[in-house]
């Protein structure tokens, strides 16, 4: 039998050979050579991207002038579909090449972060994690990308864990959108599930009352903890937060009567503008149930707690909430506005009298979470949907359901939603978890898939 062949450590970026990993490591950390190559791969893929977004933006505009000489009766209707037809074809393509464009960009960036060994905030552009809880088997795909922005301020937990004081299993799920920096979103990554287990563990049994609780102590108690940390460094990072646990209900009665083996049951928890979307089979037909209601100052009901403590709710762009004056802050006169009325951190909102603004009498921006529960029909709901604004900003509910049930398997879903969002339009970090489940005879079974025979021949309303 031939030996096998001697492992080759090449760095195809800059076309060299090495004679070990650890040499070829050391290049890509420290070769002048490879740091400029890299560059200069950004450099090209930024400028293909351009070209491209140039491109896009002319076949639109020849879209609407063939839409106005429509109006206009300027021409007949088998000529102005057939331009119609053919500027459509050709917007799809370079709609596809962009996002294509985009993907190699983030691979380039992520190659990056993860030749500089920076574990504290690396995230891999696309994942998948097998679980479950009781019957039922669960699959979560996870993708994020940086998009248009500077930097990636997003974060996701994809194999949350707590187990409840009498030993029953909560999975959960979480997408985290930071703003003003990352030192909040990092300090939740580590933070909030420690918090929630400490919670849920203080609580005397698992109801859906004692975990509404102890969901909603963990996310004030880890918001006090930031709090300290941004009074000592006077900063203004934040972070909203959807969050997706998974449990059976031990308390209630199954099908078959037997105590113990309850339907499972989903807690879901927000703050901010991130969103969680379930897909729903009925009748041969799909849709989009949304499961959380998004936290904007305009919102009628955050606008009056918002105003009631003296803060000020105003449309510059997007609905905002303001301090009602400038504040005093890190030596210099600031006036702040945020888009989302809850979320972790936010010193300034959370704390205004400290900073100047005497007429404010509390906390503008909350971070105590809203909170829904949904009992699960696994019969019926096919996967749920977490995102962040940068998803949802350009995709409706039922949009979003389109595109994931197009694709197999959760993480192809997740990656094709994060793709189809940067290709309509969105500007920001982008990121989405999709869960998936299939109810078994066992306490494991196979990954559940999204695209079931039925779900096939399925049409979203």
């Amino acid at each position: 039998m031939a030996a096998s062949a001697a492992p080759r450590f090449i760095c195809f970026l800059c076309k060299r050979k090495f004679q070990s990993a650890a040499l070829l490591q050391r290049h890509k950390q420290l070769s002048d050579l490879h740091r400029k190559n890299l560059q200069r791969q950004e450099e090209d893929i930024n400028k293909k991207k351009e070209e491209l977004r140039q491109a896009i933006l002319g076949v639109r505009r020849q879209i609407h002038d063939v839409e106005a000489s429509i109006a206009r009766k300027a021409l007949s209707d088998d000529e102005a579909q057939g331009q119609r037809t053919t500027l459509e074809l050709k917007l799809r393509q370079a709609v596809g090449e962009y996002g294509q464009v985009q993907e190699k960009l983030e691979m380039s960036r992520h190659q990056q972060v993860s030749e500089r060994g920076n574990s504290s905030t690396f995230l891999k552009l696309s994942e998948t994690h097998e679980t479950h809880v009781g019957r039922l088997q669960v699959s979560v795909g996870a993708a994020t990308w940086q998009g248009n922005k500077e930097v990636q301020e997003d974060r996701y937990m994809m194999n949350v864990q707590l187990e409840a004081p009498g030993g029953q299993r909560i999975i959960g799920f979480c997408v985290l959108d930071g703003h003003s920096g990352s030192l909040c979103v990092d300090a939740l990554m580590d933070w909030l599930p420690r918090n929630l287990q400490k919670c849920l563990a203080a609580k005397p049994s698992l109801t859906e009352e004692t975990l509404r609780q102890a969901v909603t102590e963990a996310c004030v108690l880890t918001d006090d903890e930031f709090l300290a940390k941004a009074r000592e460094r006077e900063v203004l990072d934040g972070s909203t937060m959807i969050i997706c646990l998974i449990y059976q209900d031990e308390g209630r009665l199954a099908a078959d009567g037997t105590r113990g083996r309850g339907p499972c049951r989903l807690l879901l928890a927000n703050l901010g503008d991130s969103r969680a979307v379930l897909c729903r089979s009925q009748g041969g037909r799909l849709s989009a149930v949304r499961l959380t209601d998004d936290h904007k100052p305009g919102r009628a009901d955050e606008r009056r707690r918002i105003e009631a403590k003296g803060g000020v709710v105003d449309m510059q762009g997007v609905w905002r909430v303001f301090t009602p004056g400038p504040a005093n802050f890190g030596g210099r006169s600031v006036l702040w506005g945020l888009a989302v009325s809850r979320a972790f951190g936010d010193l300034l909102m959370k704390e205004p009298q400290r900073y100047g603004c005497a007429t404010a009498t509390g906390e503008l921006v909350s971070a105590v979470p809203e909170i829904h529960t949904y009992e699960l029909h696994p019969t019926e709901d096919r996967f749920v949907v977490l995102a962040c604004d940068g998803i949802w900003d350009v995709l409706a509910d039922d949009d979003a359901i389109a595109v994931c049930i197009e694709h197999r398997t959760a993480d192809l879903a997740a990656n094709a939603l994060v793709r189809r969002a940067f290709e309509v339009g969105s500007d920001d970090n982008l990121t989405a978890l999709v869960v998936a489940w299939q109810q078994t005879d066992a306490e494991a079974g196979p990954a559940p898939q999204l695209d079931g025979a039925d779900a096939k021949r399925a049409r979203v309303d």
